[in-house]
């Protein structure tokens, strides 16, 4: 896996695809701006001009409706715009990072590498949502895949809809090792009990007193487990990423996948705000080698 310095980040931007993006993305953010405005603006008067003919007519509830859809046109019309002109720098920022790194990279529309295995017994089977974005998947010397992407899962509907995941996967394809299953989840306090998959036992790290507040760790077969985290260096490593947010684990025969919580990454920044292309292809260097770190060390110590 490549190490990415300064050096990259001047290879980056002066390669084809994104220093073409360079020169006009300001120019361009400007006018999707300019865009947004007029989208919002305009969708307001005609909501305010539909709200008043429908209520003066004794539509009051079909004139409040009508106002909202005009408004929320503009609104969304506009975000359209802005959406345009940031996917214009990001994809080929992000195709040529991965590139660099003898990758492929994949904006959307993948099938997420180790979620099918491990979606249960780490989120559970009633989730109402499931988004993926922004995947990028290579395979090591021996032939082992690995991929880091983001998720966002979601469950219930209306009011009643939350987030249950919000941040990056990493998944990691390993030498099977045995059929034994472990998973580390964050907490649950009293309800501790609840096994996530049938033939799973609690397992605890007594060893490490800061692990144990802030992890449960369930398994198919205790030895193993034990010994997975016999390992200081993972444990440490789980407990970082702890640090930003939940963290998920699933450690299978043929396969490890890590959930963390964490920001929205790999995007070139609001496009509210100016700034320069360079510093825009900088975020999304800064994510994409903070994220590679991650991957790194999940993969010593558990690839």
């Amino acid at each position: 896996m490549k190490e990415f310095g300064a050096g990259d980040f001047e290879d980056l931007c002066r390669s084809d695809a994104v220093s073409a993006q360079l020169g006009s993305i300001e120019d361009k953010r400007k006018a999707a701006l300019r865009m947004f405005w007029l989208s919002l603006v305009g969708g307001i008067v005609l909501g305010v001009g539909a709200w008043y003919v429908l209520s003066i007519s004794g539509w009051d509830t079909a004139a409040v409706v009508v106002a909202l859809v005009m408004i929320f046109g503009g609104l969304v019309t506009g975000m359209l715009a802005l959406g345009a002109v940031s996917k214009e720098l990001k994809v080929p920022v992000l195709e040529a990072l991965a590139t660099q790194g003898a990758m492929e990279y994949l904006p959307s529309g993948f099938a997420p590498p180790l979620y099918p295995e491990a979606k249960k017994a780490l989120f559970g089977s009633w989730l109402s949502s499931e988004t993926f974005s922004d995947l990028f998947h290579g395979k090591d010397e021996e032939g082992h895949g690995y991929a880091v992407y983001e998720g966002h899962l979601r469950r219930g509907s209306g009011k009643n809809s939350h987030t249950v995941f919000l941040g990056q996967v990493y998944a990691l394809q390993r030498a099977r090792h045995s059929e034994a299953v472990t998973v580390i989840v964050p907490d649950r306090g009293i309800f501790n009990f609840f096994k996530p998959a049938r033939g799973m036992a609690r397992v605890k790290v007594e060893s490490d007193p800061e692990f144990e507040k802030r992890f449960e760790v369930y398994s198919t077969h205790e030895v193993e487990a034990k010994q997975l985290l016999f390992d200081s260096m993972l444990r440490r490593r789980l407990l970082d990423l702890r640090v930003g947010g939940a963290v998920f684990v699933y450690v299978g025969p043929e396969g490890a996948l890590v959930a963390a919580s964490g920001k929205d990454r790999f995007e070139p920044g609001s496009m509210f705000r100016s700034k320069s292309g360079e510093e825009r292809v900088r975020l999304m260097f800064d994510d994409f080698c903070a994220s590679m770190g991650v991957l790194k060390g999940l993969k010593q110590a558990l690839g």
